[in-house]
């Protein structure tokens, strides 16, 4: 026999609430809307719940780009300060230096952008927190001044020089690429970046290609990104009236093809070894194209 269906039990109705009781409501509700609007206040607050950190630092980010240029420079600021603040829940780190990256190329105040990239190179020394700051250098590359740049490059190279790898080496070379890639001046305005990215990261793999396809470090879509960035470099100074470093580069993907076993790695050297110079008149920044994962020829 199916037993009874028990009989629905309701909740008594609310006592009715004192004149007091809805004054301290509305008094907290006002103060919950003024840290909506103080996002920084929300930020120092210890009693402020992670979600609450979070909606704030998305607040900072949102402000950002249309913010008057000492709000901006405020806002950035704010960001640093939750990305370097070990009291500050990891979650609400992780996510700050994510932020503080992507809001360096908006914020027109160059002194907030510089200390913003270096809270986020000095992170890259942050156990547990190294990837998130890789993820907020590869945007911040696009804000650099030129007083950074030298720093920047060789950080990067620094840290691919180690024994990073899986994700953090594939998104350290994404930053890499977005660095070269979003300067095809250097050839002219800074020479030194990219002859010093030539003799650190080309002239170990000219040097022993064999040993870079077996090297662990450097799985099949790191392989593919290196080549990206040498690329990227070489045809920028073609495109600056320099041919011979993109020919090195040819010549580099040749001796790659010849070692790599991997089919799809070969196919990718392939299309950089056969890609056609610039045209004529054009510079690189008019002939660029990104595809879905990195820069193509």
């Amino acid at each position: 026999m199916t037993p009874a269906t028990p009989p629905a039990v309701y909740a008594p109705a609310p006592a009715a609430m004192t004149l007091d009781a809805v004054f301290t409501r509305a008094q907290g509700a006002a103060a919950a809307a003024r840290r909506l609007a103080d996002p920084a206040a929300v930020l120092a607050d210890p009693s402020a719940t992670p979600a609450q950190k979070i909606d704030a630092l998305n607040l900072l980010q949102d402000e950002i780009p249309s913010a008057p240029l000492a709000a901006q420079a405020a806002d950035l600021d704010d960001l640093d300060r939750a990305a370097g603040d070990g009291r500050q829940p990891p979650v609400v780190r992780a996510a700050a230096l994510v932020a503080l990256g992507e809001e360096v190329p908006p914020t027109q105040d160059p002194a907030a952008r510089e200390r913003a990239v270096r809270t986020l190179l000095s992170a890259l020394r942050w156990p547990g927190y190294r990837l998130f700051a890789l993820r907020g250098l590869a945007p911040a590359s696009h804000g650099l001044t030129p007083e950074m740049e030298p720093i920047y490059e060789s950080a990067l190279l620094d840290y691919l020089d180690g024994p990073a790898r899986g994700e953090r080496r594939e998104t350290a070379l994404l930053a890499l690429n977005g660095f070269v890639s979003g300067g095809s001046d250097f050839p002219k305005r800074a020479p030194q970046l990219l002859e010093t990215l030539f003799a650190r990261l080309m002239a170990p793999i000219e040097a022993d290609p064999a040993a870079f396809v077996a090297d662990a470090r450097w799985s099949p879509y790191c392989r593919e990104l290196a080549a990206a960035v040498l690329w990227a470099a070489g045809y920028d100074e073609q495109a600056a009236g320099f041919p011979k470093p993109a020919a090195r580069v040819k010549a580099l993907m040749s001796r790659l093809i010849a070692v790599d076993p991997d089919a799809s790695v070969r196919a990718w050297y392939a299309s950089y070894r056969d890609a056609a110079p610039p045209k004529p008149g054009l510079t690189a920044s008019t002939t660029r194209r990104f595809p879905e994962r990195l820069r193509d020829p």
